[in-house]
């Protein structure tokens, strides 16, 4: 879904700008004015500023701004309903509908009205969204965890987080929702963070948050990254055409046959995920790499996640994916084909099955507050980021300095390396023993 508000060009006789909504969803478009004009001076990331503000017809900035999350709430919820795309006139009839109930609650003033968290919540999201920078994929989490509050209370108040309304939440997530305690722990941390913005705003003052203490059992899960030999074989796999039956093994050594489907996407995926392996870029940034980015034996990006500008070394391998590409035109100067990460992921589990990377892999974690212990072949396991951690862990393991690696990475501090920092030393251990044992002979 798509909802933008913006200022018409023309000023009306008031000089100010009418305030338009266009609505996008699922490919159908409507646009119109909501009724409410603004100083074009008072306007910014779609929100009317200044703390003492009105407009010429005396609507005030937090009347005008309810109205506006009253509309961008209303169509959320009408998009999470539906089934089928709806048509312009339902479009138009929704808005209808969602200025009125804006109206109705602007029409009781006679009493103070208590603020609605998820109407600050929206605000929350406009503000700290613009000034953080937030990717699409962090506002996406955000997204994820306002309905894991809807659905525990679509009603909840600032005052339900005392030490009991908190307690309850983390036992609805762990219990009802099914979560996984580190996914637990994160939608706490969302909580805390929206609450003490609130706070600080003055919307909240239910200040327990402050205080509160809450525990979580975090099991650390296994870094997921290729060794040198997969790597080498998944580099120079040639993906079967399409209606090919290969004939793979499980772990356990049982044969079993795997129809080979979308082979072309197999062998960009290929391409794509070797060129994040050999120059250590997360899919963001690979996904965005442009020619003109690419000077001499260097590679120069600017992060998508820390806005790090990078100077990246590209070795031979990294060199001969763009050379295979080089003639190709791909929009806006991209160097590379790019792959949705979605189904980059899917493709790329097929592309390890084919490549029998079967390895099976314990996941311990706990769930629903149990311990839970589940095996998969390591190639259900395979998603992009690995790319990334298999550059790292074999850098690490080739004796590259930490500090020297956290150039071409990215890293800030030693924190985000530990991880691989202890598969590298795990991975030398194991190498001096194999010593030791030739040595024996």
């Amino acid at each position: 879904m798509a909802v933008k508000f913006y200022l018409e060009n023309r000023p009306n006789k008031a000089n100010e700008h009418p305030i338009r909504v266009s609505i996008c969803i699922k490919s159908i478009k409507y646009i119109s004015t909501i009724g409410y004009s603004v100083d074009a001076a008072h306007w910014q990331n779609e929100r009317v500023t200044g703390s003492k503000y009105t407009n010429n017809k005396k609507k005030s900035r937090i009347e005008i701004n309810n109205v506006i999350s009253n509309i961008e709430n209303h169509f959320e919820r009408y998009e999470r309903d539906l089934d089928a795309k709806p048509t312009v006139a339902q479009l138009k009839e929704q808005l209808s509908i969602a200025l009125g109930k804006a109206e109705e609650q602007q029409e009781i003033t006679e009493e103070p009205k208590k603020r609605k968290l998820f109407d600050d919540f929206t605000e929350f999201i406009h503000e700290q969204g613009s000034t953080c920078q937030w990717a699409y994929a962090t506002l996406q989490c955000w997204k994820t965890f306002r309905h894991h509050l809807e659905a525990y209370n679509p009603k909840i108040t600032y005052d339900h987080f005392d030490e009991n309304g908190l307690n309850k939440l983390i036992t609805f997530l762990r219990a009802t929702q099914k979560l996984e305690e580190k996914t637990v722990q994160k939608n706490f941390s969302c909580l805390k963070w929206f609450l003490k913005w609130a706070i600080r705003k003055g919307y909240c003052t239910n200040t327990y948050i402050n205080i509160y203490k809450a525990k979580f059992k975090i099991l650390e899960k296994p870094v997921i990254f290729l060794t040198k030999e997969e790597l080498m074989k998944l580099y120079n796999y040639e993906v079967p055409a399409n209606g090919t039956e290969v004939k793979l093994h499980d772990n356990k050594g049982e044969e079993y046959t795997k129809t080979v489907h979308n082979a072309s996407a197999l062998e960009k995926t290929r391409d794509l995920f070797c060129f994040c392996a050999f120059t250590s870029l997360r899919y963001s940034d690979m996904a965005k790499v442009k020619r003109s980015d690419i000077i001499g034996d260097y590679l120069y990006i600017t992060t998508q996640k820390t806005n790090d500008r990078l100077p990246i070394d590209l070795n031979a391998f990294a060199k001969a994916i763009l050379e295979k590409y080089k003639s190709e035109k791909f929009p806006d100067g991209l160097a590379l084909p790019v792959i949705s990460n979605q189904k980059m992921n899917d493709y790329l589990k097929d592309l390890c099955e084919l490549c029998e990377f079967n390895e099976p892999i314990t996941i311990v974690c706990y769930r629903a507050g149990q311990r839970a212990e589940d095996t998969f072949p390591k190639y259900e396991l395979v998603g992009t980021h690995a790319g990334r951690r298999t550059f790292i862990c074999f850098a690490l393991s080739s004796g590259i300095p930490p500090q020297v690696v956290m150039k071409w990475t990215g890293h800030s501090d030693y924190k985000a390396m530990r991880p691989y920092i202890d598969i590298a030393e795990k991975t030398k251990a194991n190498a001096m023993k194999l010593f030791e044992t030739e040595l024996k002979k």
